[in-house]
């Protein structure tokens, strides 16, 4: 996991990173991001900690299920190597609410296939 004060998007805008997200926060969104190909993005949201998240993807890229962040990372020639997630934003409030920030993240990062990985629901 990373700890950054700003991240970039593909198009070049600059993104503050909101309330002092680290690995033990809880209640955020968030991003995953491949080194290899930096345009595949995913935003997430969880009530859990950031780490808790971490762990459930490097999981489900080790044991290849299916899954859109998965998926990416253990095809096309990509590994564990390149995954990488950061906190956007961590959140007071409720679920509802978490989800709502979650998909102004998915507008604002343009995330959505075939930009990003996110599927559309």
């Amino acid at each position: 996991m990373m700890t950054v004060d700003y991240f970039t998007d593909p198009s070049g805008r600059k993104y503050s990173v909101r309330n002092n997200v680290d690995c033990k926060s809880s209640n955020l969104v968030y991003a995953v991001n491949c080194r290899r190909c930096r345009k595949y993005v995913y935003v997430g949201e969880i009530g859990g900690t950031l780490y808790q998240r971490h762990l459930l993807n490097l999981s489900r890229i080790c044991t290849q299920q299916s899954d859109p962040v998965a998926e990416h990372f253990y095809t096309d020639g990509h590994s564990m190597d390149d995954f990488q997630i950061m906190g956007l934003e961590k959140l007071n409030g409720s679920d509802e609410y978490r989800k709502t920030i979650e998909q102004l993240w998915k507008a604002k990062r343009r995330t959505y296939r075939p930009y990003g990985i996110n599927v559309q629901e």
